[in-house]
């Protein structure tokens, strides 16, 4: 028998397997082009096949604003992976995050060092996702913020400090930079008792910022290459030597926890709270779950909110006539020198202004993936086999039309609903400002505006620091305003940003001007 293959050369052997590989992947294609379940769903070619064209809008920088672009294009369903439909309805995109079922595998990347630290984003399971919250809710809770709302106070008088000797000096102010020292600070502060000293040092202490948009990037792409990933910066030798960005942070946090176990005047906190979930409950919370809570609060809190506050300061700089309604709203109520969040919480235009600056610039631009369960599921009367990936992608919700015509812009006036009184637009500014029709005034259709409105996710899997975004965005918010005359160093250029996983901008520098001390 083995004489027939005498005389056959490894090339004519090669050359035989390659042209069965080669048949393997044609079929392959011809079959999840035309023969998927999901083969109806319009969407780019080569994602009709394969996962290459989401790698390239996130490699490049364009995810958000590419899949906003398609959804434009096809409608509510939008076919980006073989896989994988992206899911924009006003009704079926948040109705499905809050549906109780499985994350998509991508998640499991954001278990930081490594998989053997997972939290509350990396477990995919929506039924340990949902056994974990419980033993984290009481850190999260707004109640147990507010308790700690002296100290974030001392990080904002802070950076006022800083701000005023920028000021003073004549030095232009990088806010992609300021923001995110401030919020890293008031994490520190909130969660274990001590800010971490950015805005003390005024720098990057141990380039955890610029660490923390690399690890963002790479987390983005590689959350589809998870087996890479254990290969690369889930390496145990990699974290040995100390050579993964993630590790700043998670040391920085182990120190944290632990100094915190020992420190007798600090003031509550997130990890009070964890540590008295775990000794009531250990079989449910256990001390390593307090470590990655913590992790995750450190390296997702800070340049998501300080994201948002830039997109608040760059647009309003960009409606004079807005910002001078707000101004005066603000200066109106006499806040304190570093307002209460209670005062700011009810103020309507800030709000509103607030509200548009997360839908405008969302931070989080990545897709929210989730898993039909076994039996399908039916979204917007279109069922889906069990397995298939539905993400809905905040960008793209936040671009529907239920916002008004000019949903791709800037325009805070949309909260607004009846005006507030003695907040009316002059005339002249009032016929230059977009109009609406009647259906978006009334209140159940803003109750839909704010349905579509995700910036922090919905369901079980929402952003559990939520409510600590929300407190010192509003603080910090109200502060810019009333204190400060802010323009750009080269006014009217575009700030730059790229799409991964977050959106965070950078490229806007700006003279700040003192305007009044509260």
């Amino acid at each position: 028998m083995l004489e027939r293959f005498q005389g056959v050369s490894y090339l004519q052997v090669l050359g035989a397997l390659l042209l069965f590989f080669s048949a393997f992947i044609v079929v392959a294609v011809i079959r999840r082009i035309y023969f998927s379940p999901i083969s109806d769903i319009p969407g780019p070619l080569v994602a009709r096949f394969s996962i290459l064209w989401q790698l390239w809008v996130t490699a490049t920088g364009q995810l958000g604003p590419a899949i906003v672009a398609l959804h434009k294009k096809h409608g509510k369903f939008v076919r980006i992976a073989y896989n994988e439909v992206s899911v924009c309805d006003p009704e079926g995109s948040p109705t499905l995050l809050k549906r109780n079922i499985d994350k998509g595998s991508w998640y499991e990347i954001t278990a930081l060092p490594d998989s053997r630290l997972q939290n509350q984003m990396s477990i995919t399971s929506a039924t340990d996702t949902a056994r974990l919250f419980k033993g984290l809710a009481g850190g999260y809770k707004l109640s147990n913020i507010l308790q700690a709302e002296p100290f974030i106070d001392d990080c904002i008088s802070l950076f006022r400090r800083r701000i005023d000797d920028l000021s003073a000096a004549s030095q232009p102010i990088d806010f992609s930079m300021w923001f995110t020292f401030l919020f890293f600070d008031i994490v520190g502060e909130t969660t274990f008792s001590k800010r971490f000293g950015f805005l003390d040092e005024g720098r990057d202490v141990g380039d955890a910022i610029k660490n923390q948009w690399f690890l963002t990037s790479y987390l983005a792409l590689m959350g589809y290459f998870p087996w890479a990933h254990n290969w690369l910066l889930a390496n145990p030798l990699i974290e040995y030597f100390h050579l993964q960005p993630a590790m700043h942070v998670f040391d920085t946090t182990k120190a944290a926890i632990a100094a915190r176990a020992t420190n007798f005047k600090a003031h509550p906190d997130m990890v009070e709270q964890w540590m008295r979930a775990n000794a009531e409950h250990p079989e449910r919370f256990s001390k390593d779950d307090i470590l990655a809570a913590g992790v995750v609060t450190v390296g997702a809190a800070a340049d998501t909110s300080g994201a948002a506050l830039q997109a608040f300061v760059y647009f309003l700089m960009r409606d004079p006539a807005m910002l001078a309604l707000l101004r005066a709203e603000i200066d109106a109520a006499d806040l304190a020198p570093i307002p209460t969040y209670e005062s700011v919480r009810n103020l309507p235009v800030l709000q509103a202004c607030i509200k548009e600056a997360l839908r405008i610039h969302c931070p989080v631009s990545i897709g929210l993936p989730r898993v039909a369960p076994p039996g399908g599921i039916t979204v917007c009367a279109r069922p889906f086999p069990a397995g298939t990936i539905l993400s809905v992608n905040q960008w793209a919700v936040h671009s529907l039309p239920v916002f008004g015509p000019d949903a791709d812009r800037f325009n805070p006036r949309r909260w607004l609903a009846p005006a507030p009184p003695g907040t009316e637009l002059p005339a002249k500014e009032a016929l230059t400002t977009p109009t609406y029709p009647p259906g978006p005034h009334d209140g159940a259709h803003l109750r839909l505006m704010h349905e579509c409105l995700v910036p922090f996710s919905a369901g079980y899997n929402a952003c559990p620091g939520q409510h600590l975004a929300r407190v010192e965005i509003g603080k910090v918010a109200a502060v810019m305003v009333r204190d400060y005359e802010i323009v750009q160093v080269q006014e009217g250029a575009e700030w730059l940003w790229r799409s991964h996983f977050s959106a965070v901008p950078w490229g806007w520098d700006c003279w700040v001007k003192t305007r009044r001390r509260g």
